[in-house]
């Protein structure tokens, strides 16, 4: 196991940095960038445990645009982390030091009153906390690559465990500037928790959110004042992309939340794109990732910073400067996969998306066809702890930067292959994807994973949407399951492929045959999942097209 100590990057010298006291007198390290003029400025505030001044998040590349628009911006590292001071606990402060902070704000000089916040994915989540808080300085949040649920998701009753929340505490929350390289970590050992014990011996220092994480029930108390979405409204730009698996579940369900609010609705905004979480774009993204040795996480460039930055500034000049001539922001934007058009709509998914369903037939040569079989028949695979099926990535969050071939996993003997017809004519994905069927298993429960992919005419198979769950189905169980958000267009010559299986590992921690927890198993037993097709209860898939 190796560890890297990442200090933090040099002070910029085009702010002043600020030890800002929390109520318990905690400090936090806050830097203040101010436009040219007299002020009083609007003030655009992120919160990141990345280090305000590193490379991971480029704050610098921020400042020059919000400065160029009159805007002051403020960065703070998050308690516990780089230059702040305190102890490092994701999650559970960032409500009230978020309302600290902007309460800090406003009473300077060079403050108007008026705050916005920006930041992705962890940052993101920050913004959601701050507003659970109801500071009445906070008016505008634009959360990127994220959702108020961001790190409880881990235990969510019927989701298997997404391992990246534990890696995400023993890395980036270990201790300050201390980070450990996550493909070192033995998936292999049994129990697994001793491939992490011997992580936090070598460390010489326990993550303290290590044993909340292990817990069965994490003692996590998010947000002291309240439920983000039971706050007073204010304007929200939510950004996501297709590839990236926020893009399903809890996010999707915060929009659906706030548009069915008549306070929240008019006042929420969604963006939807080609791109994966660290925000590389399937139109522009580099050669394949190759990982060799310690990962490496390709930085986006200033311009593509800017980018997609640029999109945020008319949503604060609009809602945070109470700019009536800035024209309003469409409810949703969206760019499908494979596509350059930029369309607007007024909901999601669009009102003139049609619903298209699809039959798994054929047997174990599986065909996704428009008639179902006449004759019920069933489908059986194995899932044995002992041969996992494979993350197609090295990293979750690179999925269009490394942008894999699933051909090799969709022909496994424990998973199955659905294939349609080739495309005579592209087929526009807009909405949600949902799986129907009737699953049974031997084992005491069983996890379904739904990929689904583009069969390229080369024989390759690419990312479309995916969805799993975990389900009690000792008797045959009726699920309906979301396979997450689609929008991509699939072209001509191409053909859709849906992919079942039980396994996803490492990202999701599996299933070990018997009723003990994987972490802390030291014996598995393999199980076998039975799916029905054709006849009047068959299985089917259930696309959004346009």
């Amino acid at each position: 196991m190796e560890f890297t100590h990442v200090p933090p990057g040099p002070l910029s010298d085009k702010a002043q940095q600020y030890m800002v006291r929390m109520r318990d007198g905690v400090r936090l390290a806050t830097d203040v960038y101010l436009p040219e003029g007299d002020g009083p400025f609007p003030v655009v505030l992120t919160r990141l445990p990345y280090d305000k001044n590193g490379e991971i998040i480029r704050v610098d590349v921020f400042a020059e645009a919000l400065l160029e628009r009159g805007y002051a911006l403020v960065a703070q590292d998050t308690r516990g982390k780089f230059r702040s001071e305190g102890e490092t606990v994701p999650w559970v402060t960032e409500a009230h030091d978020g309302y600290d902070t902007i309460d800090w704000i406003v009473n300077q000089p060079w403050s108007n009153g008026r705050v916005g916040m920006t930041g992705l994915s962890y940052v993101g989540y920050t913004q959601w906390a701050a507003l659970s808080t109801n500071h009445p300085a906070l008016r505008a949040i634009a959360p990127r690559s994220t959702n108020t649920n961001l790190g409880a998701a881990q235990l969510t009753p019927g989701e298997p465990e997404w391992g990246f929340y534990f890696k995400y505490v023993m890395d980036f929350y270990a201790v300050n500037d201390l980070l450990a390289h996550e493909e070192d970590y033995d998936w292999s050992r049994r129990p697994l928790v001793n491939a992490f014990e011997d992580a936090v011996e070598q460390m010489g220092v326990r993550p303290p959110a290590m044993d909340i994480h292990l817990s069965v029930t994490p003692p996590l108390r998010r947000f002291p004042e309240g439920h983000p979405l039971d706050a007073k409204p204010v304007p929200v730009l939510l950004s996501l992309g297709w590839f990236d698996p926020y893009c399903r579940g809890e996010a999707m369900r915060d929009y659906h939340a706030m548009t069915a609010n008549p306070a929240w609705r008019p006042l929420v905004h969604l963006r939807l794109g080609p791109t994966d979480h660290d925000d590389t774009r399937l139109d522009d993204r580099p050669a394949a990732v190759e990982h060799q040795g310690s990962i490496d996480i390709p930085l986006l460039t200033p311009e593509q910073i800017r980018a997609w930055f640029d999109g945020e500034l008319r949503f604060f000049d609009r809602y945070l400067k109470a700019d009536a001539d800035v024209e309003p922001l469409p409810p949703v934007e969206y760019q499908l996969a494979h596509s350059s058009e930029v369309r607007h709509t007024g909901s999601w998914p669009p009102p003139e998306a049609t619903r298209r369903v699809l039959h798994l037939a054929g047997g174990p040569d599986g065909q996704l066809a428009s008639r179902r079989d006449a004759a019920a028949t069933a489908v059986s695979w194995v899932h044995d702890p002992d041969k996992l099926v494979p993350t197609a990535t090295n990293l979750w969050s690179l999925l269009v930067a490394e942008w894999p071939d699933y051909r090799a996993t969709t022909d496994r003997d424990d998973v199955l292959a659905f294939r349609g017809e080739p495309q005579t004519e592209a087929l526009e994905l807009a909405g949600p994807v949902t799986f129907h069927g009737t699953v049974t298993t031997t084992g005491p429960e069983m996890d379904l994973f739904a990929f689904l992919l583009d069969l390229e005419p080369d024989g390759s198979a690419r990312f479309i949407c995916r969805g799993q769950q975990r389900l009690t189905a000792t008797d045959p169980t009726e699920v309906t399951m979301s396979v997450g958000e689609a929008g991509y267009v699939v072209r001509p010559g191409h053909s859709l492929l849906l992919m079942l299986c039980s396994s996803d590992y490492p990202d999701f921690i599996p299933l070990t045959g018997t009723r003990e927890r994987w972490w802390f198993a030291t014996s598995m037993r393999a199980t076998t999942q039975t799916l029905e097709i054709g006849g009047r209860a068959g299985a089917r898939l259930e696309l959004t097209v346009l």
